[in-house]
């Protein structure tokens, strides 16, 4: 997907914010040059109803460079956030084409495409094909192979995070949409804002979150947090969870 399909689909943000000289050139290396033209172009601001904003990286810089310091094999100055979901779900991008997500409220990392490079060769492959109208070419497996480790396309992951519908599929623990609740008891977010659940609530509901600045979730965030991978063994995906200590560096 290029820049002017996803505009072509989701227009320009709502309530942009043109962004200064500096943002855009401590951006230049660390996310698609398409992106970076896309934010001097149209500014940054929020869609799918105020549930996802555009962000540069500086808005979590100081932050992810502390908080990602000790995760192994891992260097913090790679990655660099480029948008965040109104329940503090924060996009990041790693120079290498990887997508990787940070959530604010658990302290949770996860290498996305460390998931998508482990997916399994589908028993189906055949059926696949058929299913498109197409025949099966001789050699499937290694275009599937070849696909799977291609780099992330940024514009798919923002058509993604950007759909309305989405937002509307996250429930609490009784069952009713989470989002419009907070809308109507917190009020709508602004930039720069989001909807924080306390990491030691008991459970799932509207009575557990706070609107928040960015400045103030941040701070509020665990010294401990948890680190979500895929590796391949034996063809086969497993996950792997670390928990990893940040008190030295914060």
């Amino acid at each position: 997907m290029t820049a002017a399909e996803f505009l072509e689909a989701r227009g320009k943000p709502n309530e942009a914010r043109r962004i200064s000289e500096a943002e855009a050139e401590s951006a230049v290396g660390r996310v698609p040059e398409e992106l970076r033209q896309f934010w001097m172009q149209h500014g940054v601001g929020y869609y799918a109803k105020r549930n996802y904003w555009l962000c540069t990286p500086a808005l979590f810089e100081g932050f992810f460079r502390e908080i990602l310091a000790n995760v192994p094999e891992l260097k913090a100055d790679d990655l660099a956030a480029f948008g965040y979901s109104s329940l503090g779900t924060v996009d990041l991008w790693h120079r290498a084409g990887r997508h990787f997500t940070f959530s604010l409220d658990v302290a949770l990392l996860i290498d996305l495409t460390s998931r998508s490079r482990t997916d399994p060769l589908p028993d189906d492959l055949e059926e696949i094909y058929r299913a498109a109208g197409v025949d099966m070419p001789e050699n499937a497996i290694e275009l599937f192979l070849e696909a799977r480790s291609a780099p992330e396309d940024i514009w798919n992951i923002l058509l993604a995070a950007t759909s309305a519908d989405s937002y509307k599929a996250i429930y609490d623990d009784s069952g009713k949409a989470l989002t419009p609740q907070l809308r109507r008891s917190l009020g709508d977010l602004s930039q720069n804002e989001i909807y924080f659940r306390d990491r030691n609530a008991g459970g799932n509901t509207a009575d557990y979150y706070q609107k928040l600045k960015i400045s103030e979730a941040v701070a509020r965030v665990s010294d401990e947090i948890h680190y979500s991978f895929a590796v391949e063994v034996g063809g086969q995906q497993q996950i792997v969870s670390q928990t990893i200590s940040v008190g030295s560096v914060r």
